[in-house]
């Protein structure tokens, strides 16, 4: 329905101060996960849903209202998107993996097969927490490293000063309100992606807004937008 922001694995950003918006775990604390899901082929045309389908979509709500309320779940959401084109995130706190991804397969939506569902490892760097209604439309943006950067010591120190920039956008846009969650999954190379959902009047100014991402202009990251809403969020931490 994600660096030490978005997407990025530059070491320059680990030795960064975390600012008061950038949530940084506390020794002990839980760990961060994401998993995204895609609806099965069977699902893509409305008409083939079932009661049963319907039951299990009913539970998967109340299950992720109940993690809300608990401050498992920090946030769940979808692309507005038809068919195999929509997507949908969970961002959860596990004690470990396993516990992580039993608390994905346990999702009635996995475990009736109405979806699939991939894990990783994830890192919030920015959130403002609960969202206010009759906001400006909700969107997504989906970054991932071009294959230069995979390797660290190909970092230079242009790559590492748009970086900066990118991070310090992200923290004025959190101040501001614009931007709802970023982060990143906590993967190597090819396999890490970064995730911003924000705030915009349209989608015209969703794409100007990613298109003038530090890490897009200097061609750092690619990136990919979708129309989104936020379907549950934690309460302010």
């Amino acid at each position: 329905m994600l660096i030490t922001c978005i997407c990025a694995v530059s070491h320059s950003l680990d030795a960064q101060t975390p600012e008061p918006s950038k949530l940084t775990p506390e020794p002990g604390k839980q760990k961060e996960f994401i998993y995204v899901q895609k609806l099965v082929p069977r699902l893509y045309d409305g008409e083939n849903w079932k009661k049963e389908d319907n039951a299990a979509l009913e539970q998967h709500f109340i299950r992720f209202h109940e993690g809300t309320k608990s401050g498992q779940l920090i946030l769940a959401g979808r692309t507005k998107e038809p068919g195999d084109k929509t997507f949908g995130i969970a961002v959860f706190k596990a004690s470990d993996e396993a516990a992580a991804r039993a608390f994905m397969k346990a999702d009635p939506t996995v475990s009736a097969g109405l979806m699939t569902a991939e894990l990783h490892p994830f890192a919030v760097s920015f959130e403002q927490a609960n969202p206010e209604p009759g906001k400006p439309k909700e969107f997504i943006y989906v970054l991932r490293l071009v294959p230069r950067l995979y390797d660290g010591k190909n970092w230079t120190k242009e790559d590492n000063a748009a970086l900066e920039q990118h991070v310090i956008r992200f923290q004025e846009a959190t101040k501001s309100g614009q931007l709802i969650l970023a982060g990143r999954t906590k993967e190597p190379g090819d396999k890490t992606f970064g995730i911003a959902i924000f705030r915009a009047s349209d989608e015209a100014a969703a794409q100007k807004f990613m298109e003038s991402d530090p890490a897009v202009v200097a061609k750092l990251m690619t990136a990919e937008l979708h129309p989104f809403s936020v379907a549950m969020q934690r309460k302010a931490p």
